[in-house]
């Protein structure tokens, strides 16, 4: 999934859930992060030199080692379902251990965790873990690593998690075909309000578990809202009606405003340019002859900030999930600590 669904959607089912809209907002915006947060900064205090160093949840090269990917991949994006769900059924027969399958055992445990975690990065936690949870939907039939499981028809990309559909399991109402599939013709609108649907029961879940009303019963009422929202299915080889949906989510969320990766971090870390500013994208990032420096600002208290907070949520999502998936893992003979 993209943005639509990972920032706009996910605001607007937690705050139909009952999330106040700071708290929606700060739950959109980290399940947005995820997918922004895939550079390593060390950051210094002033006062006692100390560097804090986050963890990436994301990254832009695919090509990167393999204990690289499967730390972040499976644990963020292509969570390992189950191999024999209808779902997964293909032409030729084949099944893995690490298909991504939607609504999954492990996927569950990993979200149901972020309810109960620390309360200082609880909203962050969820935000993460929501990511990762709606995906299953979005990347089922995907592998988070190389392997030819993942290939579809004669694209030469490498068969790395959904790379040979590009973006198509991506794209809010869009139509597409999956040929490995029994199955092949896919309907994201579908998928994605399944997905929708099981997000809003957890968010529910929660808030009547925090002592407040469970509004699940609302569902088919917000399932037409959602729909209005999303407007027409579509094929080919472009996202269609985004500007108009995006219009749309703006007007239904008046309270969340557009999503900017850098504002958590520029409100928490002051950057001292050398040379010019450092780029972060692409291979650009590979020729920066003079890095820049990062350090808190004066003044504020770094745990309160929302980077530092979000941060410390990945770093608890990945220990969660790691732990939760290991046995996968053992089973295909890998220690992730060792590869």
């Amino acid at each position: 999934m993209e943005i639509e669904f990972h920032y706009w959607m996910t605001g607007f089912i937690a705050r139909e859930a009952g999330f106040e809209p700071d708290e929606a907002a700060i739950i959109a915006f980290s399940s947005q992060y995820v997918d922004e947060n895939d550079v390593i900064f060390e950051v210094a205090d002033k006062a006692s030199g100390d560097i804090y160093q986050n963890y990436i949840s994301q990254t832009m090269n695919i090509l990167k080692p393999k204990k690289d990917l499967m730390r972040i991949y499976p644990m963020f994006h292509f969570v390992p379902g189950e191999p024999d769900a209808p779902s997964a059924r293909r032409k030729d027969g084949k099944r893995h251990i690490l298909n991504t399958t939607p609504n999954s055992e492990n996927a569950n445990e990993i979200v149901d965790s972020a309810f109960k975690s620390d309360h200082q990065i609880r909203l962050y936690r969820i935000g993460i873990s929501t990511h990762s949870y709606v995906d299953t939907w979005a990347h089922q039939n995907f592998v988070g690593w190389y392997d030819d499981f993942n290939h579809i028809d004669l694209d030469i990309k490498p068969n790395i998690g959904h790379a040979d559909a590009e973006h198509h399991p991506d794209w809010i109402s869009h139509r597409w075909i999956d040929n490995r599939l029994v199955e092949p013709v896919v309907n994201n609108k579908l998928r994605f309000l399944s997905a929708a649907r099981e997000l809003f029961r957890k968010y529910c879940n929660y808030q009547e578990c925090q002592g407040k009303p469970n509004y699940f019963s609302n569902w088919d009422d917000l399932k037409g809202r959602i729909e209005d929202l999303w407007g027409p299915n579509y094929t080919g080889s472009f996202s269609k009606y985004v500007e108009g949906r995006n219009a749309a989510y703006r007007k239904a969320m008046p309270w969340l405003k557009g999503f900017n990766e850098r504002k958590w971090f520029d409100e928490a870390i002051e950057t001292k340019i050398i040379g010019g500013a450092d780029s972060h994208e692409g291979l650009k990032a590979k020729f920066t002859l003079f890095e820049d420096k990062y350090f808190w600002k004066e003044g504020l208290d770094r745990e309160t900030t929302h980077w530092f907070r979000f941060q410390e949520a990945v770093k608890d999502h990945q220990k969660t999930a790691m732990k939760q998936i290991a046995p996968v893992f053992s089973e295909m003979g890998l220690e992730l600590n060792k590869v």
